[in-house]
């Protein structure tokens, strides 16, 4: 033990003053050694005191450890403080300690880290955690290899949840150490979610050290930070980080990798489906393909040296040199892929891919393109092609196989698919649309798109039981039919091509042989010599030998015109149809619809955005006429409101008029009832029934029966002029919807206010029910004159005839018109709510046509919003749908690198970096 580790455990005196000696105690021993060096002359009695202090303190004396120790003034002055602050630690005199602490000087490494652990532990007394944390953080710079001081300092941290200090801690002394301990640590945390605040370069320290060192090790560390970035904004940068690291490392190829290489395939896969910036992935991908190659397993290495291949094809001279030759060294070792039924799907993913993304970007897609791609993913089911020059033997031979003579109809200079279905359906298929076959004359112009093809579907059990189509292809004119020969190739998987009686090969016929073969090599094409008579061996040797020199292993079937094909040779001939998918041709056939469909959309981009700007026009027109009419719908509404009104007040005017001249006529009239021997006294409340009797039946039997027939009249009236309104709101339907192309808008108006003004009409027809009025009895002077002279008469005789004149002449003679109009307005009184909801109707009537303008002219106006920002949106930022493609573009070239053809360097042609 070193001497400050002695200091350190206050075992001082039993270095330098026991000297293992146990048999006294040690006060004794050092009392009198204190007693033998005071008698001495040039006494020095500091270390005896030092040493004593231990013992005391040791046997918890502190106040006299602490006396002993406050006399030294050598080199242990130092130590002695220190041992002093503990000595008032143990005492719970933590100020004082912490004072003594602090005022110590010392360039003793052990003593500075040995006070940063007791102010620690001091302040942990305290609660104050800050301070702590400082005091821990101090010790461990001081000295991160003293005992036990960086575990304190990480149990520390967990127990105060500081993960960014405790991950800070353990990377530190990870790399420090080298030690298995710290990195397995660090591991936890990451796994326990610790570190998921950190950045990507935070961990660089850690891998760079920890490759070096246990591959197993950094494996899971790396799987696990992978996993955790995935989910974040750092990923791109996890990546470029993670390839730096594996770049720099001395990773050997001995090593079998678990995760790794997996975690590389499925990450650049979703960095070239994913929305990520095109510029921070050529910042990223290559040396994440090049790290991906260091790590590469046998499942793995030939997408890894096709993701690098592919990559540098779409972005030349982004991939390291060393990176492209060994990853065409890893190919040309590969014979093939493992899987192919993998690569197949992977293609028809990658077509889905491009398909969800065209429709994202209104992109056209080509309809020819999905209908093929349709029938390539139906694995239930086979195509093959018939191709020849001679069209007799061609026809005869797609009728025997048909087992129908129906073929014959399509005298055509198109290719057509013959298929089995349950009802019979004829299609013209072109790169423009899918269109159904009614006519003589659409089929004419159909076989002028030199990228016409018929569907012909009807119920043939041949084709069902096969679960079989037949292409027959008319007699080929190559180079001229090129492309289309080459998509009947592609939808195929196999050829029969039939040979005429003389066997020969035109220089045409030699030159599609050849291309098949050279460019096509996995397509299967076999040979059908059709004679009229009886075929020699002689001569189908001739035949094959003409031919094996384009196809060597081609089989070789010979039919006689003159015989119907055997159950024996349509067996065979169908046995060539292999039953095992053919993955390697599949995936061919998919990667040309691939690139067909990328070359469309590259086109694409000025044609959207042609459309978009006249799509903005043409609804920004209809918009305009939808807003216009709307404004037209409410002069409409203005209109036909102030013309009902009118009509109806002007039929209600006339019937008051009739009836203000009316009841002051039928008052006067009610003189009649009068009697020279009438009893004046109560004579004008009988005058008063009579007149209301008068009025009442008036009323019933007059002007109410007049008004229910001119209402009706007004309800007719009012149907015409609605009718007029719908018409003219047709008229607008058919413009608008003519305008649309479909039938989108339905301006109909709500003839139910008709129905309801009817059901009003028909209750208004019972009887009238009107208060009396008091025409007689109201207190004007002239009333009262007569009411007293009536009762006064009625007391003292009088001359009865004077009376009778004079009170005739009265009713005769008074002014009604407050009578009648009080008459009038009860009268129209209980039509008021009629009246009044006549505007409310007429509404309501315009309500619909109302809604449905308003609700199209939004949804247009929405849609020109949104054209209009997609356009801004296309040609300031013509990235957003150029990069997309040179990403699919990468992963259709990834495919034709693992699926072998492009392993010379042959290139798509389709490429988007162009």
């Amino acid at each position: 033990m070193e001497k400050e580790q002695y200091l350190v455990k206050k075992l001082y005196h039993e270095q330098h003053f026991l000297k293992g000696d146990e048999s006294e105690h040690p006060i004794r021993v050092l009392g009198e050694l204190y007693v033998s060096e005071q008698k001495k002359e040039m006494a020095d009695l500091s270390y005896i005191r030092f040493a004593q202090g231990e013992v005391y303190f040791l046997n918890n004396d502190y106040e006299a450890a602490i006396f002993k120790w406050e006399n030294i003034h050598n080199e242990l002055e130092p130590w002695a403080k220190k041992n002093i602050a503990d000595a008032y630690m143990e005492l719970d005199l933590l100020s004082t300690a912490e004072e003594i602490y602090k005022s110590i000087s010392s360039d003793s490494l052990i003593l500075n880290t040995e006070i940063s652990l007791q102010l620690f532990s001091l302040y942990l007394q305290q609660g104050k955690a800050g301070e702590a944390d400082q005091m821990i953080k101090n010790a461990v710079v001081l000295n991160p290899d003293y005992e036990n001081v960086t575990e304190l300092a990480c149990a520390f941290f967990e127990e105060q949840q500081d993960w960014e200090s405790a991950l800070d801690l353990t990377i530190s002394e990870a790399v420090r150490t080298k030690s298995r301990q710290w990195f397995r640590k660090l591991l936890d945390y990451i796994e326990n979610g610790h570190a998921s605040a950190q950045e990507p370069r935070f961990f660089v320290p850690a891998l760079t050290a920890l490759q070096a060192i246990d591959f197993s090790l950094f494996e899971q560390m790396t799987v696990v930070l992978w996993d955790n970035f995935q989910k974040r904004d750092h990923y791109l940068s996890w990546l470029k980080e993670l390839s730096a690291v594996i770049a720099k490392s001395e990773i050997t190829a001995s090593y079998r990798w678990n995760k790794l290489p997996a975690k590389f395939s499925d990450s650049f896969r979703k960095l070239l489906l994913e929305d990520f910036p095109l510029e921070r992935l050529k910042e990223v991908v290559p040396s994440l393909l090049s790290s991906w190659l260091q790590v590469a397993d046998s499942a793995t290495a030939p997408a890894a040296a096709a993701g690098v291949l592919a990559w540098n094809d779409v972005f030349p001279a982004s991939v390291g040199e060393s990176s492209i030759q060994e990853a065409q060294d890893i190919l040309g070792r590969l014979s093939g892929v493992a899987d192919r039924s993998n690569l197949f799907m992977d293609s028809q993913n990658l077509f889905k891919s491009i398909e969800q993304w065209a429709s994202a970007m209104n992109a056209a897609m080509n309809p020819k393109v999905k209908w093929m791609f349709q029938k390539l993913s139906m694995l239930d089911h086979k195509t093959v092609l018939i191709a020849g020059t001679s069209a007799g033997s061609k026809s005869s031979f797609v009728n025997m196989l048909l087992g129908s003579t129906e073929a014959d109809f399509f005298d055509t200079s198109v290719p057509v698919l013959y298929g089995h279905g349950e009802t019979t359906a004829f299609r013209l298929i072109t790169n423009e649309n899918i269109a159904t076959v009614t006519t003589s004359h659409e089929l004419v112009e159909g076989e002028r798109k030199p990228d016409a093809l018929i569907e012909y579907i009807w119920p043939n059990r041949f084709l069902a039981d096969h679960r079989l189509s037949v292409i027959d292809f008319p007699v080929l004119h190559f180079p001229k039919r090129k492309e289309s020969v080459i998509e009947s190739i592609r939808m195929s998987a196999c050829m029969f091509f039939i040979l005429n009686e003389d066997a020969s090969l035109t220089i045409d016929e030699q030159e599609l042989l050849n291309e098949i073969k050279e460019h096509i090599p996995e397509y299967p094409v076999h040979f059908i010599l059709q004679t009229n008579g009886p075929i020699t061996n002689e001569k189908l040797d001739s035949v094959k030998q003409h031919v094996s020199q384009f196809f060597p292993d081609a089989n070789f079937f010979a039919i006689s015109g003159s015989d119907p094909i055997s159950d024996s040779q349509l067996e065979s001939i169908l046995k060539e149809v292999d039953e095992k998918k053919n993955w390697l041709l599949l995936t061919g056939h998919l990667i040309f619809l691939i690139k067909k469909m990328i070359g469309g959309l590259l086109k694409q981009r000025e044609k959207i955005q042609r459309e978009l700007t006249e799509a903005i026009e043409f609804d920004e027109e209809v918009l305009t006429k939808i807003q216009g009419a709307i404004h037209q719908l409410y002069d409409l509404e203005e209109e036909k409101t102030k013309v009902l009104s009118d009509a109806y007040r002007s039929f209600k005017d006339e019937i008051k008029s009739d009836l203000l001249k009316t009841v002051p006529k039928l008052l006067k009239e009610s003189a009649d009832i009068l009697q020279e021997d009438s009893d004046f006294g109560t004579i004008h409340k009988k005058l008063n029934d009579e007149m209301n009797k008068r009025i009442s039946d008036y009323l019933q039997y007059t002007v109410h029966p007049t008004y229910i027939s001119s209402l009706q009249d007004w309800i007719s009236f009012s149907e015409g002029e609605l009718n007029k309104a719908q018409e003219q709101l047709i008229e607008w339907n058919e413009g608008f919807n003519l305008m649309f192309g479909e039938e989108r808008l339905e301006l109909a108006c709500d003839f139910q206010i008709l129905g309801d003004w009817r059901r009003d009409a028909d209750r208004m027809t019972g009887t009238i029910q009107i208060d009396k009025e008091n025409i007689l009895l109201k207190r004007t002077p002239a009333q009262v004159l007569l009411k007293s002279a009536g009762k006064l008469f009625g007391v003292i005789p009088a001359n009865q005839s004077i009376m009778y004149k004079r009170y005739r002449q009265y009713i005769e003679n008074e002014n009604y018109d407050d009578t009648a109009e009080s008459i009038a307005e009860k009268f129209f009184r209980q039509f008021e709510l009629f009246e009044k909801a006549i505007p409310r109707d007429i509404s309501l009537f315009f309500r619909n046509p109302y809604h449905v303008l308003r609700k199209s002219a939004d949804e247009l106006q929405e849609t020109v919003d949104k054209n209009k920002a997609k356009l801004d949106d296309m040609k300031s930022n013509p990235e957003k749908f150029h990069n997309p493609l040179m990403l699919f573009d990468v992963r259709l070239r990834q495919l034709e690198w693992m699926k072998g053809k492009s392993k010379t360097g042959s290139r798509t042609n389709n490429s988007v970096n162009g």
